[in-house]
């Protein structure tokens, strides 16, 4: 009898604190960790002080705020700084990552895609992956983008050129891959 009622006393502990917890309603990432490597490349390529601007600028563009395209023109303008130093091949493959990076889902929602071809073609057919946790069901927000520009279906759901599956919750994408992937579209 003595067995039993502890038994049943660890699993209403157990009960009662796992309906405790709160829901998790958001997946969020440390966004300035999306851009490290690329400082880096960009800093040993010669950069200077305009690496950590270009950096802060994208790493931003990951927070659920914003719009469609910024990650993209984010990018952009990491390769358009990559094109001053030499066409610097690591800093182009970095941002060809970053722009695969999946952005902050605020309500566990998919995050809709850019709808526009981006300005530099080494950026042509790179999409964001979706984080693991979405709903691959809904997109978040205005409901356009459900598609990568030129995309007829991402195939398994919330994966990308860099990665054939979604990114787990809250990880760097480029701590999970060093090649940006063969472009899609």
């Amino acid at each position: 009898m003595v067995l039993f009622f502890n038994v049943f006393m660890a699993a209403l502990l157990v009960a009662s604190t796992s309906s405790a917890m709160p829901l998790q309603k958001r997946i969020a990432q440390t966004i300035s960790d999306s851009t490290k490597q690329w400082v880096q490349a960009c800093t040993k390529a010669g950069g200077a002080n305009k690496c950590n601007t270009v950096s802060q600028a994208a790493f931003q563009t990951l927070l659920a705020a914003g719009a469609n395209c910024d990650q993209q023109n984010a990018a952009d303008q990491m390769v358009d700084l990559a094109k001053t130093l030499n066409n610097d091949p690591n800093m182009i493959r970095l941002a060809q990552i970053f722009v695969q990076q999946p952005r902050n889902a605020p309500d566990r929602l998919q995050v809709p895609y850019c709808q526009k071809a981006p300005r530099n073609a080494e950026l042509n057919g790179f999409f964001h992956c979706q984080f693991a946790g979405s709903d691959f069901t809904k997109f978040s927000g205005d409901q356009t983008g459900n598609l990568p520009l030129g995309v007829k279906a991402v195939n398994p759901p919330g994966s990308c050129p860099a990665s054939n599956k979604p990114v787990p919750d809250g990880v760097q994408l480029n701590t999970l891959v060093s090649s940006p992937g063969t472009p899609i579209g």
